[in-house]
């Protein structure tokens, strides 16, 4: 399928406040104020409006408040810390500076940040290319021909439809019937006792998805693995429930409002001189002049 010229670029948003954070943990004003996460997102945010140049962004943010998926599963995430009080702090901060570049925040209640991204994405990927910056494995089940994501670390390695073919010679919807099976530590989800991604990957490899594996688990050869499947059968079921992404947040969204347009550089301004991040205000000023 021929490529679409325009680029929506998805971001998530608390994975790259997260990185800044701890990549800069003890960066201060003079005056003391904690500023690390800020600096090092801004940063970001710069690179990619200005070098990367999208034609349309977003960044995308998880709210504190439980889940659906927390009512359906009371351990989901549990394992998680909440976020630590000084990074609360510059997070306020952080999505005033987002706005102050006019690029639309997407975050709510009871959806996670990437329900939202997997919405966004479905609901304009047949206008334009979208590529979602995360480094969530279950992404990996969005992927089309217009969607891509892109690795957090290495950001020109582009996870595409060939990709996720050659790699797991699967469709990407297949890969939620895989994790389903061997769980997801990160969030706290429970897979088959003694099954890891490797024979999760060879049992929907051999019987072609979770339902037709349910179906004919008299197939599965090895006992010990056919029995573990058969007293899981519940608890997969509801890790896949867990691991499917919602592509029907409920939100106001019109594909314009996600353009790249001016930014208020003056508020851009006033809040990097108040942190006093005067490199950033050097690398601005040559874009405001543009």
């Amino acid at each position: 399928m021929k490529q679409l010229q325009k680029r929506l670029f998805l971001i998530d948003g608390n994975l790259y406040v997260y990185r800044a954070y701890y990549a800069m943990k003890d960066l201060t004003t003079s005056r003391g104020e904690l500023s690390g996460a800020i600096y090092g997102f801004s940063r970001m945010l710069i690179n990619l409006l200005y070098e990367r140049k999208p034609d349309y962004l977003a960044i995308v943010f998880d709210l504190p408040a439980p889940t659906f998926r927390h009512r359906q599963f009371s351990a989901y995430k549990a394992n998680r810390p909440k976020m630590p009080h000084s990074l609360q702090n510059q997070l306020i901060f952080i999505k005033e500076i987002v706005r102050a570049f006019n690029v639309q925040i997407f975050e709510l209640e009871g959806y996670e940040a990437d329900d939202i991204l997997a919405t966004v994405a479905k609901k304009t990927e047949k206008e334009i290319d979208v590529f979602i910056f995360t480094k969530d494995k279950d992404i990996l089940q969005l992927i089309s021909h217009n969607i891509k994501v892109v690795d957090q670390k290495k950001i020109d390695h582009i996870y595409d439809l060939n990709w996720v073919r050659e790699k797991y010679s699967l469709e990407p919807a297949r890969i939620t019937d895989v994790m389903a099976l061997c769980g997801d530590s990160t969030d706290n989800i429970p897979g088959v006792a003694g099954v890891g991604e490797k024979t999760s990957l060879k049992l929907i490899q051999e019987f072609g998805s979770l339902e037709n594996l349910f179906n004919n688990l008299e197939r599965v050869k090895n006992e010990k693995l056919q029995e573990s499947l058969i007293n899981s059968v519940e608890q997969v079921r509801i890790n896949h429930e867990l691991l499917t992404l919602s592509t029907e947040v409920p939100l106001e969204m019109k594909i314009d409002h996600l353009r790249i347009t001016r930014a208020y550089w003056e508020k851009v301004v006033e809040i990097f001189a108040r942190f006093e991040f005067d490199g950033l205000l050097r690398k601005i000023d040559y874009y405001y002049k543009k």
